[in-house]
């Protein structure tokens, strides 16, 4: 597992773009693996990464990745951070009530992620993290699998979310209830997805 610059307690330091958050995971893992699993934002990285070094990875399977529309807004990730600062405990009573099939583990570890990001990464421009999802998944050299809820709190908006749907083969496509955290949301689901296409690259 590999914390993007900015998250998990490690600074962002000098970098602005998409294209340094995915020199800064080769950095830190010189030898790719056979599949790259990358969630949210590091969904975009690991497009990224593979588009600069083809011979990285041999796939990559995106877990909800988000739509350019529905990058958050810098205000709102400094108030939910300073909210869980505040008050630990609502914070986690509240992912609690929102996902039921979650462990309070689970939310004591989603928690932890917020509290350690580095608060330079709210103060982000919009200039200098910006993607082209259906452009880069059309481009990647390797094949690409799409683990996504079907929810509501889904952050792959149309119509990013119909053009992927259009891209990709649909044996590699998994629509699974939940919210953007499929991984906690239906564990068994998601490992059987990635062992499926991960299978299918050896």
């Amino acid at each position: 597992m590999v914390d993007l610059a900015g998250h998990g307690g490690r600074s962002i330091g000098a970098v602005r773009s998409v294209a340094a958050l995915a020199e800064d995971v080769v950095a830190q893992h010189t030898d790719g693996p056979t599949l790259v699993v990358g969630h949210s934002l590091g969904a975009i990285v690991a497009l990224e990464l593979v588009a600069a070094m083809p011979k990285y990875a041999r796939g990559l399977l995106l877990e909800d990745p988000p739509a350019l529309s529905a990058r958050p807004d810098a205000g709102d990730i400094a108030r939910e951070v300073t909210q869980a600062r505040a008050d630990p405990h609502s914070a986690i009573e509240a992912m609690l009530a929102g996902h039921p099939s979650w462990t309070r583990r689970d939310a004591r570890s989603m928690l932890e992620g917020r509290l350690m990001t580095d608060p330079q990464v709210a103060r982000l421009s919009p200039s200098d993290l910006t993607w082209n999802l259906p452009a880069l998944v059309a481009a990647s050299p390797v094949p690409v699998a799409l683990v996504a809820t079907d929810g509501r709190e889904s952050a792959l908006l149309d119509p990013d979310r119909s053009e992927l749907l259009r891209l990709l083969p649909p044996e590699r496509v998994t629509e699974i209830p939940g919210s953007h955290h499929v991984h906690l949301d239906e564990p068994a689901s998601w490992v059987d997805a990635v062992d499926t296409f991960g299978s299918s690259l050896l």
